[in-house]
């Protein structure tokens, strides 16, 4: 085992660390129960008009079949770019965390505070389902790309996986504890999922190419180009929805961030 692994999983044990405080912290210790319980109301209440109909949306990243079918992309990417121990890697990293979040579910169940705005959080919240799948899939996505790719592929899943986290806040299904818990669910076991893939190309190197070499360049310009364009485009709609929604109700927008500062 070499440095990098080492540090790898020493990465992956302080995300276990910081999961176990984070759930002290939910379930335990009265500033913080006090603060998750202030950001849940304020997501809770401003999920009404245009939020309400973006989080619905949203909601659907983190369900069975779209995060199947998003896997199942992301496998077919890194093996069409020649990496079939990283489509293997996904699918074991999708697995892991899917199988472990249900198992804490149950674990780690604890009676929640009385309804919020009409909204109950079971007690079987932590970590939340829709984020670890999110943030899995985020991670996922920056494995199975080219590296020039990767910065964009981060920016898109980060995004996705933020988006996903606030929509189920929003709708009073989880506390943020639960969402945060789910992230550093997804992201230790990727650390783990990257130290196994070191250590399997240094102990055994691959011979040949999965596939061939002018398809592997192919597949890795059409990923760089497509993420790189999609995130610029992302990026480019988010600031002008942004500023255009400042520009045509100023006061409305400063309005809804005094109302809301739980949300903001």
């Amino acid at each position: 085992m070499d440095r990098r692994t080492r540090t790898l999983l020493a990465l992956a044990a302080c995300c276990a660390v910081l999961f176990a405080l984070v759930v002290l912290a939910a379930y335990v210790w009265g500033p913080g129960r006090s603060a998750d319980l202030a950001g849940l109301t304020g997501f809770v209440s401003s999920n009404d008009g245009w939020v309400r109909s973006v989080t619905v949306r949203l909601l659907q990243f983190g369900d069975p079949a779209e995060v199947g079918l998003i896997t199942l992309g992301l496998v077919a990417l890194a093996a069409l770019r020649g990496r079939p121990r990283v489509a293997v890697g996904i699918v074991a990293l999708m697995a892991a965390t899917s199988v472990s979040g249900q198992l804490l579910k149950i674990a780690l169940a604890h009676p929640r505070t009385p309804p919020i705005l009409g909204y109950v959080v079971g007690p079987e919240a932590l970590p939340s389902g829709h984020a670890t799948a999110a943030m899995s899939l985020a991670l996922a996505g920056i494995l199975a790309v080219p590296r020039r790719g990767r910065v964009p592929a981060a920016l898109l899943g980060s995004g996705l996986a933020l988006a996903v986290g606030a929509a189920v806040i929003a709708w009073g299904w989880h506390y943020p504890s639960d969402v945060l818990a789910a992230y550093l669910l997804a992201t230790g076991w990727t650390l783990v999922i990257v130290a196994a893939l070191r250590e399997a190309d240094r102990r055994l190197p691959a011979r040949n190419r999965w596939a061939s070499a002018a398809l592997a360049r192919a597949s890795d310009r059409v990923a760089t180009v497509g993420l790189t364009v999609t995130a610029a485009v992302a990026v480019g709609v988010a600031g002008l929805v942004g500023i255009g929604a400042i520009a045509v109700d100023p006061g409305g927008a400063s309005c809804f961030a005094r109302e809301h500062t739980g949300f903001v």
